[in-house]
C-alpha cells in the first residue's frame, strides 16, 4: 500500500540526547542549541534509554530543577524494524507524538507523528478523502481571545493547537502551544530561562521579548489578543481533499492541524496529523 515500511527508513539518526543526572538549564542548554522540542534521556556515559523529556514537561514542573524528575521514565520505544503501521498504532494508541528507537538496548534515534506524515503520507498515493478523519467536535479561538485565556481553553480541552476565526466567523489563522513559547522567558526562583520553540520541523528562534512568570503550578500569561502571535500562514481544506494532499500542505506549512471549511468557506472542522496517520492502522 505504501512505499516505506520501517521505521529506519523514517526515523533521525544520530540524535541528540540528554543524560541524568542534569538539571533543567542543562537540558534548555541543549534544546536551544540544536533547535529541538523533544529530547531522549540516557543514563549518563552509556545510551541506555531510562526516559524522554519535551517542552511541555518543562513547563508542566516548573519547580523541578532536575532532569531525573521532570522527565517522563520508561518510555514507550520502538526498534529501527518496528513496521510503520505499527509505529503508527503505538502513537495513537499512546496519544503521544515523539518515540524513541532502540536497538540492542542503545538509543539509536528517534521518530514522530511527523515523520510518518512527511516521509509515509506524502511519498505514497492515498486517494482517500479526509472525510472521515475529520474531527467534528472541536474547539475554535476569536482572534481577540487574550493569550491567556486561550492558552487556558486548551488546557482545558487537553489540545495544543485550534484554528482561529474573526468577528466575520472566516479562518484567520491557528494558534499552538508553540505561538506561545516562542514568545516566552521562564521565570523561576529568580533564575531566568529563555525558551522559544516552533511548531515541529521548524526552526527555533530564541531571541525573546514577551515574558512568561512560571510560579508554582501557575502561569501568567501576557493578556494581548492572539492575533498578535498566531501563525497566519494556513491554508484551508475541503472534506473532498485527499491524505496526500493534506500531508504536504502540512509538511509544507510545518503544521500538524489544518481547518476544514465547506463549499461557503465556513469552518466546519479540523484535520490533525494524528487522525491522519489512523489510514495507515
Amino acid at each position: 500500500m505504501y512505499e516505506v515500511n520501517k521505521v529506519r527508513e523514517i526515523m533521525t539518526e544520530n540524535v541528540i540526547y540528554c543524560e541524568v543526572p542534569s538539571t533543567r538549564v542543562e537540558v534548555l542548554s541543549i534544546m536551544k542549541k540544536h533547535n529541538l522540542t523533544c529530547l531522549p534521556v540516557v543514563k549518563k556515559g552509556t545510551k541506555k534509554l531510562v526516559g524522554i523529556i519535551t517542552r511541555y514537561s518543562l513547563l508542566e514542573k516548573p519547580m523541578e530543577e532536575q532532569t531525573a524528575l521532570i522527565m517522563t521514565r520508561d518510555p514507550i520505544y520502538v526498534s529501527p524494524n518496528h513496521r510503520i503501521k505499527d509505529l503508527a498504532k503505538a502513537f495513537i494508541d499512546h496519544r503521544i507524538r515523539y518515540i524513541p528507537v532502540v536497538d540492542n538496548d542503545e538509543l539509536v534515534g528517534m521518530v514522530t507523528v511527523s515523520d510518518i506524515v512527511h516521509k509515509v503520507l506524502t511519498k505514497s498515493t492515498f486517494y482517500q478523502p479526509i472525510k472521515n478523519f475529520i474531527e467534528r467536535n472541536f474547539i475554535a479561538l476569536w482572534d481577540k481571545t487574550p493569550i491567556n485565556v486561550g492558552w487556558r481553553i486548551m488546557e482545558l480541552a487537553k489540545i495544543y493547537a485550534a484554528p482561529v476565526i474573526n468577528s466575520k466567523l472566516e479562518v484567520v489563522g491557528i494558534f499552538s502551544a508553540s505561538d506561545i513559547f516562542s514568545h516566552i522567558e521562564i521565570v523561576v526562583d529568580e533564575h531566568k530561562h529563555v525558551v522559544k520553540a516552533a511548531t515541529e520541523g521548524q526552526e527555533w528562534d530564541w531571541d525573546s521579548l514577551t515574558i512568561i512568570y512560571v510560579g508554582s503550578k501557575k502561569l501568567i500569561l501576557p493578556e494581548k489578543p492572539i492575533s498578535e502571535i498566531m501563525k497566519r500562514e494556513i491554508v484551508t481544506l475541503r472534506e473532498e481533499t485527499s491524505i496526500s494532499q493534506c500531508a504536504k500542505k502540512m509538511r509544507d506549512l510545518n503544521l500538524h492541524i489544518l481547518p476544514v471549511v465547506n463549499s461557503e468557506g465556513v469552518l466546519t472542522g479540523v484535520i490533525n496529523d494524528m487522525n491522519l496517520i489512523k489510514i495507515l492502522t
